[in-house]
């Protein structure tokens, strides 16, 4: 029989090897964890010193190499647009530098901006579909006639027909570009930077805006639609046409640069071009000359996708004229 006295002799023994365990612990295996630890914190702060170092370099080439750039980039596109005229059309959310900074690169090239045109929320916007097809009813030449489909379309097929013109077309009238430009502007779907075109343009670039995780897949799908029609007819009416803009970082689906190079008949014809991602401070110039030459090759009927990340990022460079 087990009496009390067996309880306290295996109560002290527990705690005896308790005791001796803490104490092994503390002392003998203690130098060694200690050490283990020591160690493994030395090499996390040895690779944590090389790769601020590492990120020091590069944002040092980076920086070097944008400087390059900006030096080098107007001698790059200088003389490939020499003689031509282009329209800048740009979709809400646009970043007015990019605007500005892509037209200085297009005349740092030769050509002349014969319109700057700014398209207002209300052009994207699908309630106003029956408000836009009215006007461009209105607005119609007998010998333009509107093209079927959505009154975006429709009013994209007049914008185009007003801002561009394909070299021996007969262009439209004085008159009808101030109203059409003016209705437009009146009726807050455009706005017009600058005076109002005198001659239409052979050339055109359209700008658009990076897609946005904030934007519903519906709306940006239906907001893309229209600038596709705006694309087509700025396409058909013109000798060339690029479509820019920047992408978001981290990459968000959909964005009218995809949808053009997934439309299979803009795909063939219209180049793209990826400016830089939107987190990304540095001048993109690369982006711009990239949009010039895709400009220049664009009048001789060659196209591309084009844009960091692309091959090649930018076309490649033929003599100047």
């Amino acid at each position: 029989m087990i009496d009390f006295r067996y309880h306290i002799v295996s109560i002290i023994a527990v705690f005896l090897a308790l005791a001796l365990g803490l104490f092994l612990g503390s002392t003998t295996l203690q130098s060694t964890v200690t050490r283990n630890l020591h160690h493994q914190a030395d090499a996390v702060t040895s690779q944590n010193r090389s790769l601020q170092a590492d990120n020091h370099q590069l944002s040092t080439e980076l920086s070097d190499e944008q400087a390059l750039l900006g030096l080098v980039g107007p001698y790059a596109v200088q003389d490939r647009l020499t003689g031509q005229s282009v329209a800048v059309v740009s979709a809400p959310g646009v970043n007015s530098d990019d605007r500005k900074a892509v037209e200085t690169a297009l005349q740092q090239g030769g050509a002349t901006i014969s319109a700057d045109v700014q398209l207002q929320s209300a052009y994207l916007d699908p309630t106003q579909d029956a408000l836009l097809g009215g006007l461009a009813s209105q607005l119609s030449l007998p010998r333009h006639p509107l093209p079927p489909g959505t009154g975006s379309t429709q009013v994209s097929s007049e914008l185009a027909d007003v801002l561009t013109g394909r070299p021996g077309h007969k262009p439209v009238s004085k008159a009808h570009v101030d109203a059409t430009l003016s209705a437009l502007s009146d009726g807050k779907f455009i706005s017009v930077s600058g005076s109002p075109p005198t001659h239409p343009a052979s050339l055109a670039v359209l700008l658009v805006p990076a897609p946005s995780s904030s934007v519903s897949a519906t709306t940006a799908q239906a907001q893309n639609a229209i600038l596709l029609a705006l694309a087509q007819q700025l396409q058909h009416s013109t000798t060339g046409l690029v479509v820019a803009g920047r992408t978001p970082s981290p990459p968000v689906a959909g964005g009218m640069l995809a949808a053009v190079n997934s439309d299979s008949g803009l795909s063939k014809t219209v180049s793209t071009v990826d400016l830089a991602s939107t987190d990304v401070d540095q001048d993109a110039m690369a982006g711009r000359i990239a949009v010039v030459l895709a400009l220049a090759d664009s009048a001789g009927g060659k196209r591309g996708t084009y844009g960091l990340g692309q091959n090649p990022p930018v076309p490649t460079p033929t003599a100047s004229p």
